[in-house]
């Protein structure tokens, strides 16, 4: 099970996201990959936002620190449950063996047409969907409008983000969901999907039981990123369970990604689980790697590393200092691996100054309808409120601050 496994799929004329068979690769500790403490320390000094000022980077990071101290203290002093609303969906969660808990944020009351879309999704490759929302209020037509294709819609306060939604949910599953099988973890932090994802679930799903994501990072070590977490089997859906329920959390998003993200996989596989995704990091990175448009933003982030010039020299360049695919290879996931999203961060944020992401769009047209660039765009422009409008232009979009916490 552990071999790579290979599977094709059908592409239609508008989807030139399979141009070869798609990947499942496990995902295994490489020494060889390790990224040096100092290196990670200078490429976060390198972010445009910081510009190599040491004071300000450990500034920003003390602030963030200190801001989810009390956040945490003032969550342990506010009594009840954080779960405030529950509303009862169409779909029954008692007879469902995949179920999937969707995790939205957004800085009002309304649900996008594109966290919609995805929900959708997710349903029709035979999940029931829970949906918990971390916004102060859900505008009521939006709640009915879930609640048509969900099992159960929930209001929860915002603390521990995804990682916090989650555990607040697990306890419900035992009589809500008993018979689970398949349990997908989800959040709204990508735009999309794309195009129709039965290819990738059939792929994964072709491969067994085990943990499964879209993609993976090396850094610090190697995990599948928590975007999107798929456990099959009963055995991996109780050990995803448990590992959740007696995760410590906290406000502060470091510690969330570490204690969650990060050392989920390595658990995993020590509990005897296949974890695995379509797209090894390796994988990615060879195949953006014959792209001159990949190197050139290789380039733009890596100045210093001018003398990096063909495929094998940026192979070296980056032995030991692997990036977040989602972010850097953003363009060669989606043309050439058939990666069904864009993270929301990447176009909003922008963190690592991307050259190209405003070229979204063109990529967009190739794979997809116009229909889902203005949802897409809509969606944006209702977390960044973008001042200048629905309309902004992609780089005015990439500039916006995300309000996603």
């Amino acid at each position: 099970m552990n071999d790579i496994v290979e599977t094709t799929a059908k592409a239609s004329s508008r989807e030139r996201l399979r141009p070869r068979p798609a990947l499942l690769s496990p995902v295994v500790e490489r020494p060889d990959r390790r990224v040096p403490f100092v290196r990670r320390v200078a490429a976060f000094l390198r972010r445009p936002r910081f510009r190599g000022h040491l004071l300000s980077a450990v500034t920003t990071l003390a602030w963030e620190w200190w801001i989810a101290q009390i956040a945490d203290l003032r969550e342990w002093r506010t009594p009840g449950s954080r779960l405030l609303n529950k509303w009862t969906g169409a779909d029954s969660l008692l007879r469902a063996s995949s179920v999937a808990i969707y995790v939205h944020y957004a800085p009002g009351d309304r649900v996008s047409d594109m966290v919609l879309r995805q929900v959708k999704e997710y349903r029709s490759q035979g999940f029931t969907v829970i949906f918990v929302s971390m916004c102060r209020s859900l505008d009521r037509n939006d709640v009915e409008r879930l609640r048509g294709v969900t099992g159960l819609v929930l209001q929860r306060r915002n603390f521990a983000l995804d990682f916090g939604a989650w555990q607040d949910v697990m306890p419900l599953l035992d009589n809500l969901a008993p018979d689970i099988r398949e349990l997908l973890l989800v959040n709204d932090s990508v735009c999309g999907p794309l195009t129709s994802m039965f290819g990738v679930f059939g792929n994964i799903r072709g491969c067994g039981d085990g943990l499964f994501g879209l993609t993976e990072n090396l850094v610090p070590r190697p995990h599948l990123q928590s975007y999107f977490l798929l456990a099959r089997g009963r055995a991996a859906v109780a050990d995803l369970m448990h590992f959740i329920r007696r995760m410590r959390l906290s406000s502060y998003k470091r510690a969330i990604i570490r204690r969650g993200e990060v050392r989920l996989s390595g658990w995993m596989r020590r509990r005897g689980h296949l974890v695995a995704s379509p797209n090894g990091y390796e994988g990615v990175e060879w195949l953006a790697l014959q792209r001159p448009r990949a190197m050139r933003r290789l380039g733009t982030i890596f100045p210093k590393a001018g003398r990096a010039r063909t495929h094998s020299e940026w192979v070296e360049e980056l032995r030991h200092f692997p990036v977040n695919p989602t972010h850097t290879f953003w363009y060669e996931l989606v043309e050439c691996c058939g990666f069904p999203f864009l993270k929301t961060e990447m176009l909003l944020r922008n963190p690592l100054g991307l050259t190209d992401v405003g070229d979204w769009r063109e990529l967009l047209a190739s794979v997809s309808s116009d229909e889902l660039r203005d949802v897409i765009e809509s969606h944006l422009w209702s977390m960044g409120k973008a001042s200048a409008g629905r309309h902004s232009t992609a780089n005015s979009m990439a500039r916006s601050s995300a309000s996603r916490p």
